[in-house]
């Protein structure tokens, strides 16, 4: 993933950081199970995070088929903030 990272031109401790940043999104939507409050920013936030990885995917000129997942777990954080 780091080497990911270096194609986009990001540096290495970047890494790091969106990976912090979605295992503990991710466990405030498990969270949210049984703490509502919490949904809304954990979906909000990783929505964010899906939609920085799209638009790096689309800056360096990548096959669309490897937005796909990122852009469906997009969708799926949209609908839980929406509903």
């Amino acid at each position: 993933m780091i080497e990911e990272f270096r194609v986009y031109g990001l540096p290495a401790w970047m890494c790091y950081a969106v990976g912090f940043f979605k295992v503990t999104l991710s466990l405030l939507l498990i969270a949210s199970i049984w703490y509502s409050n919490l949904e809304n920013i954990a979906a909000i936030g990783l929505a964010l995070l899906l939609s920085g990885s799209i638009s790096m995917h689309i800056r360096i000129k990548d096959p669309m088929f490897k937005s796909i997942p990122a852009a469906i777990f997009l969708a799926m954080c949209l609908i839980i903030a929406i509903i």
